[in-house]
């Protein structure tokens, strides 16, 4: 086992993207949906619907992040991203924010959501955050600190991706196991900036190259339960999921 030393504190992820994802077991009706104003409680930005196909769409800004509610037939999704801002120089594409933080202003949304929600056959959490290093080396020292099993040569060692699922049975619903899907690996980006020119031109301009460590997290109900899951547990199976994602994000790659 590796020697992995002292761990980051949990606060140190910053979050990229957010998702919970709900798969119902029935058809839900599209005409008139008021689950946005209902549960949000700001008006969205905009809202496309098309009831005779199942698709809605609305999204705006919440808490000063960008928030999405979109429905097709089979998927139900809340997604958090960044806003993105746009000066005469550049486009701007920020993180959302501290993990836990973020983690909070969406969960009031969909815990508030799931009384009403319909029946679901399954349900899912997923979440991007990073860390970002001073270059790939430094990175693959940090990955290492959250993969106990894994020896990583920082060295001698590059495109380091590293995937697992570690499945567990659920606390809240008995007979239910808990889908654990983690991916990590250090990424290297180039940040540059869109500039407008005199013809309407569109043109980039390098600025620099940044590192992060990257953990993708994917928490979901597995399918091999048979059965729509319990409307009075829902609420717990979002607190299970969320605690679930807050474990490996603060201890790594745990059974």
């Amino acid at each position: 086992m590796a020697n992995n030393g002292t761990m980051p504190s949990i606060d140190a992820w910053q979050a990229e993207s957010l998702r919970f994802t709900a798969f119902p077991s029935e058809v839900v009706s599209t005409d008139q949906l008021s689950w946005w104003d209902s549960f949000v409680g700001v008006p969205p930005e905009a809202v496309t619907s098309r009831p005779k196909a199942g698709q809605y769409e609305a999204h705006g800004d919440f808490e000063g992040r960008r928030l999405a509610l979109q429905i097709q037939p089979g998927r139900i999704e809340w997604n958090m991203k960044p806003v993105v801002k746009a000066t005469d120089e550049e486009l701007d594409i920020s993180l959302l924010g501290p993990f836990l933080e973020v983690l909070a202003s969406m969960s009031k949304v969909v815990s508030s959501w799931l009384p009403h929600a319909p029946a679901l056959n399954r349900f899912a959490f997923g979440a991007v955050v990073s860390q970002p290093v001073e270059d790939p080396r430094v990175g693959l020292l940090l990955l290492q600190k959250y993969l106990h099993t894994l020896t990583i040569d920082p060295d001698g060692s590059s495109d380091v991706f590293y995937q697992v699922n570690r499945p567990r049975p659920s606390t809240r619903v008995e007979g239910l196991r808990m889908t654990r899907l983690s991916k990590w690996s250090v990424q290297v980006a180039q940040r540059v900036t869109l500039v407008l020119g005199p013809q309407a031109d569109v043109m980039t301009r390098a600025l620099s190259l940044e590192a992060s460590c990257k953990l993708e997290l994917d928490i979901n109900t597995a399918p091999d339960f048979g059965r729509a899951l319990p409307a009075d547990r829902l609420g717990a199976l979002l607190e299970e999921m969320i605690d679930l994602g807050r474990e490996i994000a603060q201890k790594g790659d745990v059974r």
